[in-house]
Formats: structure tokens, sequence, C-alpha cells
């Protein structure tokens, strides 16, 4: 349900939008074991390891070799939209140098995840192996170039030690992109940060080393970690020690997203959330311009803030003195005599 105007909702045609869930009709052969949803444009999984795709073209990003550009009339272009899923059947190595930056055609892999950010897709197969395609702004695909790939290209870096393990532990932002290898470091690449140069490829996060990983979530400006650190200053996590939970958070804030409170808002650099030290949160979800905690069952929220709604108040009386329909306010509208 939803916005529906490029065939977003894979429902088989366009329409302005869908305010009821419509199910998605289409004959996949396989059940749907993950979805996927970027900003015009979502990504499904069938348990076969397929990937289907449908939405908005533009930029490669449904992975079919095409950004179904079109000329309307002279100086005006449009997009030939997909409105029912499709699969992406063509899978390349990474080559800046090759035709629309596509290096050699290989085995179709199995598919287990995908991770949709506004304009790109992740995609993470049975071997912890990484592919990446759609838009490619700030080196946000970890291609090691800025060109945009209209198929799924493989990300050469998770491979041998560096496969992914923990496919929970990848993330798509708006203009970034981040994953925990195989040897528990977590990586990121794209617009981690707004001044200074892109990152093309993944690159370690040296602030978080030493410590482990549980949840990561990438927003359009924002990033937020739970992850668990040694007690003992200057040791490293290790499975058995002593360990402390915590969040960590950074990037830009506009309205208070990193949770750090106070007249701190935005950090650079990653930076503990002080209320939630101590406290185990299981999963970290970062949105445009807000963010979600969520604690486990075990854990204790004395001491955390309580959300008060505000309560429902009367309809104002009517312009002239006269009260709207339904008599006085709060109470029961009164019969009229015959």
């Amino acid at each position: 349900c939803g916005s529906n105007k490029m065939g977003e909702l894979g429902v088989g045609k366009t329409t302005e939008q869908e305010d009821k869930p419509k199910q998605i009709t289409a004959a996949l052969g396989s059940k749907i074991v993950d979805v996927g949803a970027g900003i015009e444009f979502s990504m499904i999984v069938t348990e076969d390891g397929r990937v289907w795709s449908f939405g908005h073209p533009e930029h490669g990003c449904l992975g079919h070799g095409t950004d179904g550009k079109y000329i309307i009339s002279t100086g005006k272009e449009g997009f030939k939209e997909v409105s029912s899923p499709q699969a992406i059947t063509a899978w390349h190595l990474s080559d800046a140098k090759g035709k629309d930056s596509l290096g050699a055609l290989v085995d179709r892999p199995i598919i287990k995840r995908v991770y949709c950010g506004n304009k790109h897709t992740l995609a993470v197969d049975a071997d912890g192996g990484m592919w990446s395609w759609g838009t490619n702004g700030y080196g946000r695909l970890g291609l090691n170039d800025p060109h945009d790939r209209k198929r799924p290209c493989k990300v050469e870096f998770f491979s041998g030690p560096h496969a992914i393990k923990n496919t929970d532990l990848v993330t798509a932002g708006g203009a970034t992109s981040g994953a925990v290898d195989g040897m528990g470091q977590l990586y990121t690449w794209g617009q981690v940060k707004k001044v200074g140069e892109a990152q093309v490829r993944p690159w370690i996060e040296q602030n978080l080393s030493g410590w482990r990983v549980r949840s990561l979530s990438f927003g359009n400006e924002s990033f937020l970690v739970a992850a668990d650190s040694n007690k003992e200053p200057r040791r490293p996590w290790i499975e058995g020690c002593d360990s402390q939970p915590h969040v960590i958070s950074w990037g830009g804030a506009k309205y208070g997203e990193l949770a750090y409170g106070g007249s701190k808002k935005s950090s650079a650099n990653p930076a503990v959330v002080e209320k939630l030290t101590g406290k185990f949160v299981s999963e970290v979800a970062a949105g445009m311009g807000h963010s979600c905690f969520l604690l486990g069952e075990e854990e204790d929220d004395a001491g955390m803030p309580d959300y008060e709604p505000p309560e429902d108040k009367p309809p104002a009386p009517a312009k002239g003195g006269k009260r709207p329909a339904g008599g006085a306010a709060g109470g029961p509208a009164k019969k009229k005599k015959k």
C-alpha cells in the first residue's frame, strides 16, 4: 500500500496511491522470504534465491540493465516503470572500464537477503558474498568507483575471511552502506561524513574496532549501532568477557535523532549515547529524521523517559458563541421539544 505512481507496489498497474494493502499476485514460482523498499522501487527475494524488482528504473535501481529512460518530446524525458515483479537475470563482476562499468557475467548467486537504500540496493548470497546496484553517488555501492550500475555487481571485498556471516548486520542508508564482515569488524562506505572525501570502497570503522556489533542501521544522514564493549579498559570485546552494552550514533541531526540530548546535536565521529549505556538495546532503526531503539525483553526500563500523550480536548465553540452540532462540549446533544 502507499504511493504507486511508478508501479512500486508491484500490483500490475500504476495508480496515484493505494490506501489499503493489496496482494502481489504475480507468479513467482517460489515462496517470498525477504523484501526491501527504496524511495520508488521495491525488491523481493524468493526461496529459490532469485531477486525480483519493480518500480522506478532510474539509475538502474531495478537491476535489469536499463534506466528505463525514453524521449517524450524535444528536451523532455520520461521513465518506463515496471509495475509487476521482474526477475533480475544477469549478475556481473565489476569493471569500471567495461561497458556500463560491468565486468564478466557470472552464474546467478543464491541470494538470501536484500537491503534497499534511497536509490541503491545491496544483496548477500548464500556464501556471504555481497552484490550491489543502482545509484553510486559518493561510492555507496562499494565498487571502488563513482559509476552507477544497472545490473548487480559483486563487491569483491566481502570474500574469503571478509564474507558476511550474519545477514542481520548489513545496512543501506541514504547515500551510505555498512556491514560487519566475517571477522566481526564494521566497514562503511559512501557519504559517511559530510565533510571530506566520500569512501568508494568498504573502509574499516576504526572507532569501533574491538567492539561487538549486534545491530546497525543507517538513515538519511544518521548512523546507529548497538554494540558491546569490554568493561576492562583498553581491552577488546571477546567471548566471555565482562561486557557492557552501548548505543553509538553519529552523523547529521536536525531533530535530535542521534539521542544525545542537551545542546549536542550532531557528531562527525561515533559517540556513545550516554542515556542508553548499560541498557541492552537489541535493535536500532534509523529513519529520515528519527530513530528507534528496542530494549531487550529482560531489560529494566526504569529511568527511561515515558511519553505521555496529550489528552483529547473537547471541540472549541463555533464563532458567534454557538457550539458545534452535538450540544455542549463533552456532553450529549439536547433533544428538541416537539
